[in-house]
């Protein structure tokens, strides 16, 4: 099984990039003609745009002609700030504005009722582990039940393609960020059937957005201080906000069944290397780093696809799918009462309900210990 043409032929190789010397790696390319064919004229809506992939979203939609843009945000003042950069650029039609938070359902539904996009990116949600772990309430409002107004009001109203964003955490959940991050995933299987086609797209840890990739960690790293990092072993799954943009939009047009989409970047980038790269580009003499040890619901690595989930090969080399099995019975009655949990701040009924939606999701309690010792590297 495969989505699209598995025959076409690999491309030439990439630039390196400017990104290049500190992932180790080419960046990958994902063009632009799929992507034209598919947002060129259409009415595109999305949310979280002010984020750091929301922002590299709609910079690239714009730039593949849409007919309108919708800019779905609650920070009103960035959104503005979008607006007047997509204007200076040469691009697509009409922006509209909206200014929504994902929580609020009737605010949803009347925002994509009259925008009536044909194409929905959903970028909104909170995707820092330390914060949603310390607030799983908040959390699985802002990924869950935002992702289900989201859904619904999508459906209501005939938005023909929607793609989620979600994060690699989602695959064997540890964390609260990677279980709500998978039921989001989830709540996709539970709607397809009708004229909507879905897919989610899991994404990494981002760099490159406008300024350093790396803004508080350049400034420490410039004034010798210490830099925190979780563990010597740690590695993560690092692609640029080019790449996640990219892959979004290839996401949209490759969909068929609500399949879950991943870049295939390689192996997860140690962190410490990644760090020592850094400081060797700002031309650091020294860095010094203090290990903290690894905190709740945090891995040592993410894994793009789980050990139970089937790869399935794309027409694009580097994008890998997965179709996962149909979601259990009794999924709406306990999403209703984790909705009803989490309004009630009942953070320990909101992790049990979430361990009986996702028998995968095994929370981790344990932190690795912490260093005693600072290292300095040069």
């Amino acid at each position: 099984m495969s989505f699209g043409n598995r025959a076409a032929a690999p491309p030439a190789a990439p630039p390196a990039g400017p990104f290049s010397p500190l992932l180790d790696r080419a960046e990958i390319p994902l063009g632009d003609p799929r992507g034209r064919r598919l947002l060129r004229g259409r009415r595109v809506l999305v949310t979280g745009a002010c984020g750091t992939v929301g922002g590299a979203l709609c910079r690239r939609v714009w730039r593949l002609g849409p007919a309108a843009l919708c800019l779905v945000d609650k920070d009103g003042r960035g959104l503005e700030r979008l607006a007047r950069e997509l204007a200076a650029r040469p691009g697509g039609g009409r922006v509209t504005l909206a200014e929504a938070d994902v929580r609020d359902a009737a605010r949803v539904d009347a925002v994509v009722g009259e925008a009536r996009p044909e194409r929905l990116f959903h970028a909104a949600g909170r995707y820092r582990l330390a914060e949603v772990e310390h607030d799983p309430c908040r959390g699985v409002a802002d990924n869950v039940l935002g992702t289900r107004h989201v859904l619904d009001a999508a459906v209501r109203h005939g938005v023909r393609r929607l793609v989620l964003v979600s994060s690699d955490r989602a695959a064997e959940p540890t964390s609260v960020l990677g279980a709500t991050m998978r039921l989001a995933e989830l709540l996709l299987q539970t709607a397809t059937g009708g004229p909507t086609c879905f897919a989610a797209v899991r994404v990494g840890d981002v760099i490159g957005a406008p300024g350093t990739p790396f803004g508080p960690l350049a400034r420490r790293i410039a004034a010798g201080e210490v830099v925190t990092i979780a563990h010597p072993e740690a590695a993560r799954h690092v692609m640029t906000v080019t790449e996640a943009a990219g892959l979004l939009i290839e996401a949209a047009a490759l969909a068929e069944e609500a399949e879950t989409f991943a870049l295939d970047i390689g192996s997860p980038v140690p962190v410490l290397d990644l760090v020592q790269r850094y400081a060797a580009q700002l031309r650091s003499p020294a860095v010094t780093i203090r290990f903290r040890g690894l905190g709740p619901g945090e891995k040592l690595a993410e894994k793009a696809f789980a050990d139970s989930e089937r790869r399935i090969r794309t027409a694009h080399p580097k994008i890998w799918g997965t179709r996962p099995l149909p979601p259990p019975g009794g999924v709406p009655r306990l999403l209703d009462a984790l909705a009803a949990a989490a309004e009630a701040g009942d953070a320990d009924e909101v992790r049990l309900l979430l361990r009986r939606l996702l028998p995968e999701y095994r929370p981790a309690r344990r932190s690795l210990p912490a260093s005693e010792v600072i290292r300095e590297y040069r």
